[in-house]
């Protein structure tokens, strides 16, 4: 009986026995975590980096089609409607062409415009309440699930502070501000041939995380008036130890209308690293400005050139001399390596680094 009764009491684990198998289960999940971390941001990343594939392939069958390439903001409609995005132009070559016919013949429920397409900030207009999927990286946050959608793929303007709201042949990048009225013609911007530095030396468009108010860095400074001249003058006035501003005059603009092609929304330009702030030149979000890349991604961006291959742009990345004179700029940028890459025309000898 006493043998019975040892050997039914051994039939259940000890307190001990528990808690040591609870520690190593919570070991090994520690250690699983971070790993299976790293491997969605790796898919993530690679999702991000098809997207922008895709979006090269798309630019490159538009000017197949056109012999030129769209503007990154301008206009169909008299009135002050030059504000439409470059992307809207691309949706017929990523499989989005009932979407892009949706655009052109919809009607607004809420401003009144009879013209189609709708101002891109009309919350009323049905098609700007489509997401389209390759617009959104997978490592930033979910798309809005009401109202106007979101991108996180920006066409480049160069590497200038101050002439990214001149005409197109003015701009420092591949993508340019049109206000001549397109009345359902292919908009006309800049041709390959207008990129004498090469379509392999050249960025044609890159991510930036959208902004929104719980995460300060993705949020665009502006004051009125031509406050800054240089790219300094707008980073300093973020504290990256705090994560705060010094400013309170903040926008949530990056990517939260992907039809809108002002530069607070749709553009983003080479005059500083990776990961940077935004600063608006002047008060309103289409000013020309500060709109560096930014990402989820560790170290980097990507970014598509203008040959259609995909480059992974780190933030170790040579940006020269970041207290130069980024406004009325000819010539080589003085913005080192990645306001080379920003340059269609700047005749910099730009090395694979």
């Amino acid at each position: 009986m006493s043998f019975l009764r040892s050997a039914r009491s051994r039939l259940a684990f000890t307190l001990i026995e528990l808690l040591v198998v609870i520690a190593i289960i919570a070991i090994l999940i520690g250690l699983l975590l971070p790993a299976v971390q790293k491997v969605r941001e790796a898919a993530a990343r690679a999702k991000c980096s098809n997207n922008l594939k895709q979006l090269g392939i798309a630019l490159h069958a538009y000017h197949d089609v056109y012999s030129t390439l769209p503007w990154r903001e301008g206009r169909y409609i008299t009135g002050y409607g030059n504000r439409m995005s470059g992307l809207i132009e691309l949706l017929p070559y990523m499989e989005q062409g009932p979407l892009y016919t949706r655009v052109q013949t919809g009607a607004s429920t809420t401003t009144g415009v009879t013209a189609n397409p709708s101002y891109p900030w009309d919350g009323g207009f049905a098609a700007w309440t489509q997401g389209v999927p390759m617009f959104l990286c997978p490592s930033d946050i979910a798309d809005a699930t009401s109202g106007i959608r979101h991108t996180n793929y920006m066409l480049c303007g160069g590497d200038s502070i101050d002439k990214h709201t001149t005409n197109t042949n003015a701009v420092r990048g591949m993508f340019g501000f049109s206000t001549a009225i397109v009345n359902n013609a292919p908009p006309k911007g800049l041709r390959f041939a207008d990129v004498t530095d090469g379509l392999s030396n050249t960025i044609a468009m890159g991510e930036r995380l959208r902004g929104r108010s719980a995460i300060a860095k993705t949020q665009t400074a502006h004051q009125a008036g031509s406050w800054f001249t240089t790219p300094n003058q707008c980073l300093t006035l973020y504290n990256s130890g705090t994560k705060t501003w010094s400013v309170t005059t903040l926008g949530n603009w990056a990517g939260v209308r992907w039809p809108d092609g002002g530069m607070g929304f749709g553009g983003f330009t080479t005059n500083a690293p990776p990961n940077s702030v935004s600063c608006a030149y002047n008060s309103h979000d289409a000013q020309p400005g500060l709109y560096p890349a930014s990402s989820n991604h560790t170290g980097g961006v990507n970014t598509v050139m203008g040959d259609g291959s995909v480059r992974f742009i780190r933030e170790g990345i040579s940006v020269g001399n970041l207290d130069a004179n980024g406004t009325n700029l000819t010539g080589a940028s003085p913005f080192g390596v990645l306001g080379a890459l920003g340059t269609r025309n700047g005749g910099e000898a730009v090395t694979d680094n």
